[in-house]
């Protein structure tokens, strides 16, 4: 599977796990989160890694440990959600330019240019809307 791909899944996956939390009452366990959104823990672990060092989320270790949102879900903003999950290997390269391609140097900077422009508009985007805009009311 491309990187790309498996980006838009690690993000997929962090806002399916945020939403579980935001409508979890107490801390929600790896093992517990990871059953609820179908996937494997380890998998699951490695993305809420992520989400832990941005502080969206908190966790705890031991017997009553898991997983929790450290914010109301209207303060959280999905660009957060990206930037937390970017600085790993996030929807970045959408244009591989790179290689034996018969791109000029100029048409290589022009898609380099438009992959930066795009990024902009993803993070904009993503910065009017919040983890409370995807829960049910």
């Amino acid at each position: 599977m491309s990187d790309k791909m498996n980006n838009v899944r690690w993000f997929s996956m962090a806002l399916k796990a945020l939403i579980v939390l935001a409508e979890n009452e107490s801390r929600c366990p790896s093992g517990k989160l990871a059953e609820k959104l179908e996937s494997q823990s380890v998998y699951l672990r490695k993305i809420l890694t992520h989400l832990v060092k941005a502080d969206i989320i908190g966790a705890k270790e031991g017997r009553d440990g898991g997983y929790a949102l450290n914010k109301k879900p209207d303060e959280i903003k999905l660009s957060e959600v990206y930037a937390a999950i970017s600085a790993e290997t996030v929807a970045r390269d959408h244009f591989e330019t790179e290689g034996k391609h018969c791109f000029s140097g100029t048409s290589r900077q022009s898609l380099c240019d438009l992959q930066n422009e795009m990024e902009l508009w993803i993070v904009e985007g993503l910065r009017t809307k919040s983890l409370a805009d995807l829960i049910e009311s």
